[in-house]
């Protein structure tokens, strides 16, 4: 199972940026923690950050046959990111979304998502934890559909 973790604008700049609303961690100390995690859920992760919307895309793109699931913060794309909602829905990869602060609580453009809707779930307001949450959530998502397709594929002699 592979599954990527995806964050939007400036979020390449944990530790350093707003470290009231999103904590001191870094953003390569999360990675650690993850690629542990990964370790343990036995899946294999891939980080991907952009600041900029057409490279996410893109990633989405050239990943279509090797992504099972997407653990995504969409930062400040949250409101405005058509283009990776498109891409998503295009590639058929599930996803949950992630966000470090309470978006709600936060209120104004924070609390609305474009992605809410479509997410197979969602995890906020907890900094740093969201991912390791998300990436739990996400692999159990995958590896429970594989379970119910599975027996449909074997059935029908697909494989």
């Amino acid at each position: 199972m592979r599954i990527a973790i995806v964050n939007g604008p400036n979020m390449n700049l944990l530790g350093l940026r707003e470290t009231a609303i999103y904590g001191t961690v870094t953003w390569k100390q999360i990675e650690d923690r993850l690629y542990r995690l990964a370790g343990e859920l036995q899946v294999d992760v891939l980080f991907f950050q952009s600041n900029h919307e057409g490279e996410i895309v893109d990633f989405f793109q050239q990943q279509l046959h090797d992504l099972d699931g997407v653990v995504l913060n969409p930062a400040g794309f949250s409101k405005t990111g058509y283009s990776i909602l498109d891409a998503l829905a295009a590639v058929g990869i599930p996803y949950i979304e992630v966000h470090m602060s309470n978006i709600f609580e936060r209120g104004g453009w924070h609390a609305e998502s474009i992605f809410f809707a479509n997410a197979v779930g969602h995890v906020i307001g907890l900094k740093a934890n969201v991912y390791e949450l998300g990436l739990r959530g996400i692999a159990q998502y995958v590896k429970e559909q594989r379970t119910s397709i599975s027996g449909k594929e074997w059935r029908t002699g697909a494989h």
